[in-house]
């Protein structure tokens, strides 16, 4: 008697759909155990000639999919936290139906009622392709760390953010530069906004946090900061100082407070981290038993994250029901940015006269904050009569710090803002 196959639907054809149906098409008689009952996009698609495709049904709107029902496991790739990707998910749930998606902003967004309905309903929800793309970290917390008490995972967790970092260093083009480079290659989107002011990285790094340390990590308490402003000589005084800058999402357990951090920093070169350059991810979990473990892969496109989908639907078709089992939660006090404690990179632009390095340090002392390094340049232009200061600084309290560049900044001999980055002192 022939088994009984898992009947797929799959709503969003677009570039990870795309990829999904690509590996399917080659995979072909290894794929015997699936059969893909709907397909739901809005673009005309060429549904591949295999058997697994045999009885495909072909729905114009997504919306079709609410009175549809047979299948066994939605593949959700359209995206957002609402429309019709949050309605057809949440109809699915109530059917009874497995999910598979790669929708970072959908499960950071209602990760506690996606988890609430899936455990009274008796089914899985999978998203290993909403974070890190072809890098399987979702796996890795869940599965292999699962004897592990992890205590910090950190990493770079957007590709054209980081693509625009590396380039921008490389070629030494301004930002404005790259980034139309990085659009015209498809790196980045037209309108980058979740890139590069750090939202997408917050929205995976809220999964990340979930799942790490077993707690409903509202994206609220996630407070992310961006590259819009990067300039090209930040990344230059960073690289004479033994650093690289790097968009980074942080998430720590200290005692019974979690901290959560989403901010470009100096990261020192000799690190695993400050290694993952163009558009890879690089995740590093640390943990009780494992100490520091390490993985890179690329964190887009439609191949590697179409292999995560694919990796979810087969884990589910695999996994006996009776496994799912419930979660306890844990209790944690969530940490804001500005208790943060570390060391930082600051860039004066000051007038060129006696007394300037004097004042920034009385008003350092007076913030409990001491100098590590300095490095001063006078401008190339011999009218101008200024001068820039680099300075990194010991271990400081946030707070302090910001309290000290509020009356620097105030200080008459300070011609422009201060610019300042935190540096992330991680140990390989």
């Amino acid at each position: 008697m022939a088994l009984k196959k898992t009947k797929i639907a799959i709503a969003g054809i677009g570039t990870v759909g795309k990829g999904l149906l690509r590996i399917l098409e080659v995979l072909g008689s290894d794929t015997s155990d699936i059969e893909v009952t709907a397909i739901a996009s809005k673009k005309k698609v060429s549904v591949p000639k295999k058997i697994l495709f045999k009885k495909t049904q072909v729905f114009k709107d997504a919306e079709q999919l609410l009175e549809y029902d047979n299948y066994d496991i939605l593949v959700e790739l359209i995206g957002g936290d609402a429309g019709v990707a949050k309605r057809i998910v949440f109809n699915a749930l109530k059917k009874k139906k497995h999910i598979v998606t790669a929708n970072k902003a959908l499960i950071s967004k209602y990760w506690k009622d996606l988890n609430k309905i899936s455990n009274e309903m008796g089914v899985l929800i999978k998203f290993e392709a909403a974070v890190a793309g072809g890098v399987p970290i979702i796996k890795i917390i869940n599965e292999f760390l699962v004897s592990n008490k992890i205590s910090r995972i950190y990493g770079i967790l957007n590709g054209t953010s980081n693509y625009i970092l590396t380039k921008m260093l490389t070629t030494n083009k301004k930002f404005s530069e790259i980034l139309i480079d990085a659009q015209s290659l498809g790196y980045a989107e037209s309108d980058p906004t979740f890139d590069i002011d750090g939202i997408d990285t917050a929205h995976k790094l809220s999964i990340l946090c979930s799942l790490a340390f077993k707690i409903d990590c509202d994206l609220k308490f996630i407070k992310a900061e961006g590259i819009r402003n990067i300039d090209l000589s930040d990344l230059k005084y960073a690289d004479s100082l033994g650093y690289k800058v790097k968009m980074l999402g942080i998430s720590e357990q200290k005692g019974k407070e979690i901290k959560n951090y989403v901010y470009p920093c100096l990261v020192a070169k000799n690190n695993f981290i400050a290694n993952v350059d163009d558009v890879y991810n690089g995740v590093v979990v640390e943990s009780n038993f494992c100490k520091k473990s390490f993985f890179q892969g690329e964190g887009a496109g439609s191949l590697p994250t179409a292999t995560s989908v694919l990796s979810d639907i087969l884990s589910i078709i695999k996994l006996n029901k009776s496994a799912i089992r419930k979660q306890k939660k844990l209790s944690f006090k969530m940490s804001a940015v500005e208790n943060r404690f570390g060391s930082y990179y600051l860039r004066f632009t000051t007038e060129d006269k006696p007394g300037v390095i004097s004042g920034i340090a009385k008003e350092f002392k007076k913030n409990n904050i001491s100098m590590k390094s300095m490095l001063q340049k006078e401008s190339k232009n011999k009218n101008s009569k200024s001068a820039t200061i680099v300075i990194t600084t010991h271990d400081c309290n946030e707070k302090n710090m910001s309290l000290a560049l509020v009356k620097i900044n105030k200080m008459k001999f300070i011609k422009k803002r201060t610019i300042y980055y935190r540096i992330e002192n991680f140990i390989s």
